[in-house]
Parts: structure tokens; sequence; C-alpha cells
């Protein structure tokens, strides 16, 4: 566990931290795959290891697009890259998850985008693929994995079946309740109900939307992105709601993006590091990994 740095006074943020109540923040970043570089990964994080956890969304079987960034249909002739044949990348993540500094979530099992749709939408034969790539990812690198990032951040409901039956939770903010429809099975009326009654305690101001969602087999969280077409101003007001709410601050983002400019000029990577101090400045937030929220959630 990873805190802030401790305050300096004040009753109420000493009661904050006696109470165990405070704002999560966790990292999220995205895209680790056989492409990547360990520098690329060292230039955005290297500042914060052994400080900050850091969860990187991990794909096992990249198949590389046009750019080398965003993939495209396998159909359209790249061949699926293994992530054992990066070995610099795996030496380097199995240190880093040995000495506790990263976290990994999987990120999709090839990242395409069959016919222009998200892979966890679109694709077949999913729950092979997913089963196969947790246990492919868990022996790789050495750690267990219980938490999958969709690629492209899109889920049908294929998608969570397959991921529900592979026993991951979930990281985006797709409302898995509505997207049931009609219940087939007293598991699926009885996720439906729990979804439904997390809206309705929220519509109420009754409940945070910066929570956990525990259904009957898998947890959910919500996120907040931090990339080119940000609105800075909506994700610095979400980050103050959040602290206030004493919620869960899941800041998306993809080292890849880092030098990218926003609208304002300002670069993806700025935006990033100033959340971060935002986070170590405040009395009442603290850095944490998916493991601890997961294990910190219920209904």
């Amino acid at each position: 566990m990873c805190r802030c740095d401790p305050p300096k006074s004040g009753v109420g943020a000493l009661e904050s931290r006696v109470s165990g109540v405070f704002l999560k923040f966790v990292i999220r970043d995205d895209d680790p795959c056989a492409i990547t570089r360990p520098d690329e990964l060292e230039a955005c994080w290297g500042s914060v290891w052994g400080e900050i956890p850091v969860c990187l969304s991990v794909t096992p079987f990249r198949v590389p697009g046009r750019e080398g960034e965003t993939a495209e249909a396998i159909e359209d002739g790249n061949e699926p890259i293994p992530l054992e044949e990066n070995r610099e990348l795996v030496a380097y993540l199995r240190d880093l998850i040995a000495a506790g500094r990263v976290h990994v979530a999987m990120h999709g099992y090839h990242h395409t985008t069959p016919g222009g749709m998200p892979e966890y939408v679109a694709a077949g034969d999913l729950r092979d693929k997913t089963l196969h790539g947790r246990q492919y990812l868990e022996r790789l690198l050495d750690c267990e994995i219980n938490t999958f990032v969709p690629p492209n951040n899109g889920l049908g409901l294929e998608g969570f079946a397959a991921v529900i039956e592979a026993k991951m939770n979930i990281v985006n903010n797709q409302p898995y309740g509505r997207l049931l429809g009609i219940p087939s099975s007293p598991v699926a009326a009885a996720d439906f109900l729990i979804g439904a009654q997390y809206a309705l305690r929220q519509r109420l101001g009754l409940r945070s939307r910066f929570s956990v969602n525990a259904y009957r087999q898998f947890k959910q969280v919500p996120y907040q992105t931090v990339g080119p077409s940000t609105n800075v101003a909506v994700l610095k007001d979400a980050f103050e709601v959040c602290r206030l709410e004493n919620g869960i601050f899941v800041m998306a983002t993809h080292y890849h993006a880092f030098e990218r400019k926003l609208e304002t000029g300002e670069r993806v990577g700025e935006i990033v590091n100033g959340l971060l101090e935002a986070g170590r400045a405040a009395d009442d937030v603290e850095f944490q990994t998916y493991d601890q929220i997961w294990s910190g959630a219920s209904r």
C-alpha cells in the first residue's frame, strides 16, 4: 500500500486517516504489449516507481496496427505477436511486479477492431481467448491477474460473459445491469436488480458514482480518461467531487500518448503528472492497486 505524504495539520484530515475514509487513487495505463519498449514505460513512470503503484493493462497477443499503436483486424494481414517475444519487456515487467511497483490487468487478447468494433464487442471465441490470455500472462509474468480492462473500453454481453467466466473483475463505465435487458437466468436477474439498486441510490444522492459495483460473480469500477480529447476542467471537477465523496478515482491513460497535446496545448503527460501531484499533496488521498479496491468493496 502506498499512502500520500502525511498531513501537516488538520483534525479532519486526521479523522479521515484514522477512520479509513479517503479517496482511493488508481493509475491505469493501457496498451503495454509485445511492441512496447521498457524505456517508454520508464519515461512515464520512472519517477514514481516504489512510491506509487502503477496498474498496467497488458495485451497478451497484440496484433499491431498500421501505425504500430491502434490494432486493426487480423484480416488486414498483421499476425499476432506474443508478449514473450519481447524478452526485454518481459524481464523488465517481472522485476517491477516482484518489487510491488507494477500490477497487471489483462487488456483484451489481440486488441483488434473487427468491423470497426471493439474486440470484446465483435470478436469470436472470446471465452476461450479470455481464459487462455489470463493463464498465459500469469505464467509468463509470474503474477496473479484478476482484473480485465476492455480494449477500446467496450464490452458486449458475450464479452462480459467471457470475462466473468475467467473470474476477473472489470474496469469500465458501461452499466452492466442495463446491458442484461430481460434477464435469462437467476444469476442475471440478481445482477439486474443489483444494478438497478445501485442506479437508484446514485440518483437519490445516496451513493457516489465513483464506487465499485459488486455483482454476484464480479466487481466493476469506473474510470476517468486522460487523453488528447480530455476536457481538463471536467476532469478536475471529477477529481474534486470524488474527493468529497471519498470515492475511487481510476485515472486511465496510455503511455504512448504522453507527448500528445490537448486542445489547450498541454501534453497528456503534464495532465497526468498534475493529477499525481494533486494526490500527493492531499491529506485524504491514498494510491492503491486494483486488488486493494476489489478487496475493500462490498454490496
